[in-house]
């Protein structure tokens, strides 16, 4: 259905894609991971019909350490992120929450008074 809807132009404002047990990385290693998102994503950064106003948001859910600060990997890709903030870094503190204050300030939804309420969005 996304190859369809991606090819007829009429992709939803909204969605959320993971992959597979194998290339999540989760239980095999972050070189899995890291071909399956250059098998799927590098196509669609190049797709007019996709990146059209589009956010991609990469993200993992944890580091493999147990102890210590957990650092999550997360990266922002696509032309709906403001001109500003193109090509930069930045050392502010997200966390998976951040995910969906983004989404939330967004599409001018109020928060869920969770973890939400207090969390920073990427932009």
């Amino acid at each position: 259905m996304f190859e369809k809807d991606l090819s007829d132009n009429k992709l939803p404002q909204w969605m959320f894609i993971t992959p597979n047990m194998t290339n999540d990385g989760h239980d095999t290693s972050i070189t899995t991971a890291g071909k399956w998102v250059k098998s799927f994503l590098e196509p669609l950064l190049s797709n007019s019909n996709f990146i059209n106003n589009t956010l991609v948001l990469l993200t993992f859910d944890e580091t493999a350490l147990q102890s210590g600060v957990n650092r999550v990997f997360s990266v922002l890709l696509g032309d709906a992120i403001p001109a500003t903030s193109q090509g930069t870094t930045d050392g502010t503190a997200y966390s998976h929450y951040s995910q969906m204050a983004t989404v939330e300030k967004n599409w001018g939804l109020g928060d869920l008074g969770l973890g939400d309420a207090g969390a920073a969005a990427f932009f």
